[in-house]
């Protein structure tokens, strides 16, 4: 294999494919990066097995075609040093030499036949959605779905596909976010996607691209990049029992104002107490350190019985920042219980903290 390519075009396609290999074991053929040069293009590939990406780069100079390996990491350091100029790659015998003028490094291979085979989507349903909807509603739940939970369900995004609707669902059992996207489908069924891959499928899915999908698998392409990844298998709880269905009092107020004021209390302090009063909100933090914030809000607030919430301030922040619209709705029966915070599509079920 041998072939040129700009440094920065290169640089930018082994950060994207980074993200999919395995960082803990550098014995194995995952941690290195699998690069193909056939005709104009270089396709580069990585995995870990539960996740993957074949990228391509076209209209470059091949001289050879063929295959390579590189470990991850150490190759993009390497990129990263040249200056943004041609590159030249090229193997001989078990070595990838990167070249640029006077520079040169060398590399050491892993057998490319040991590189793990990408799922096929031969004999997968399609998903119909567009993919850059599909993006932006699992950016809405990301923040609330957890990392590392026990009950490897609650470590995803669960999508309830129904023939009108699709509801985007994560938690981190602490709050539940839910967000609904209008859409017709000829058929109700679910999936798990997991955590890593959402935040994978960010940075890729801005393009058209097709979605293939079995209960195991997900698989997402186009004439740029094909996608994979694992789903999560584990039974998602009953997320409609958790959301409340009545409330005591509902009061709407503005996006920005209450933005402004959890920010500046959350300089001192992560959780803080909320007093709902009939013509001001009262923010007040106290940190463990016995440092106090205290700011109020002006505002005919409508409620009908004064009351109080404590809360953790990134779960409502989080909210805030998820959502379009210039007002919101707050949804409260009693202060212990738990309140519903709505803006159009995008609910979140939180649970009061303890001070």
């Amino acid at each position: 294999m041998k072939l040129s390519i700009n440094k920065n075009t290169l640089e930018s396609a082994i950060i994207l494919c980074n993200a999919y290999v395995e960082k803990k074991d550098a014995s194995t053929i995952t941690s290195h990066l699998l690069f193909q040069a056939e005709e104009d293009k270089l396709i580069i590939k990585a995995s870990d097995f539960e996740i993957g990406i074949n990228y391509k780069i076209r209209k470059i100079r091949v001289e050879s075609s063929g295959f390579a390996t590189a470990n991850a990491k150490s190759i993009a350091d390497v990129i990263k040093s040249l200056n943004n100029e041609e590159v030249i790659l090229e193997t001989i015998d078990n070595f990838l030499f990167i070249r640029q003028k006077r520079t040169k490094y060398k590399l050491p291979m892993f057998n490319y036949e040991d590189f793990p085979n990408f799922p096929k989507t031969e004999g997968k349903n399609q998903f119909d959605i567009d993919s850059s909807d599909l993006s932006r509603s699992l950016k809405k739940i990301l923040p609330s779905i957890d990392t590392n939970n026990p009950k490897y369900s609650l470590n995803g995004a669960f999508l309830d596909i129904k023939t009108d609707k699709i509801n985007f669902v994560g938690t981190d059992t602490r709050r539940l976010a839910v967000y609904t996207l209008e859409k017709t489908n000829p058929q109700e069924f679910s999936i798990s996607i997991p955590k890593k891959a959402i935040m994978e499928m960010q940075k890729l899915f801005y393009e058209k691209i097709e979605i293939y999908y079995d209960q195991n698998m997900l698989i997402a392409k186009n004439d740029n990049f094909e996608f994979f990844t694992k789903l999560i298998n584990d039974k998602f709880p009953d997320y409609e029992k958790v959301i409340p269905k009545e409330f005591k009092q509902s009061l709407e107020f503005s996006t920005e104002d209450f933005i402004d004021s959890l920010r500046k209390i959350s300089v001192v302090t992560e959780k803080m107490k909320l007093h709902f009063n009939k013509d001001k909100i009262i923010f007040e933090g106290i940190s463990l350190d016995n440092m106090e914030a205290k700011t109020e809000l002006e505002i005919q607030t409508g409620v009908s019985e004064e009351f109080n919430l404590t809360i953790k301030i990134k779960h409502l922040l989080d909210f805030l920042t998820s959502i379009e619209e210039e007002k919101f709705t707050l949804n409260v029966n009693e202060s212990n219980l738990a309140f519903v915070v709505k803006s159009q599509g995008l609910s979140m079920v939180i649970m009061p903290m303890i001070l």
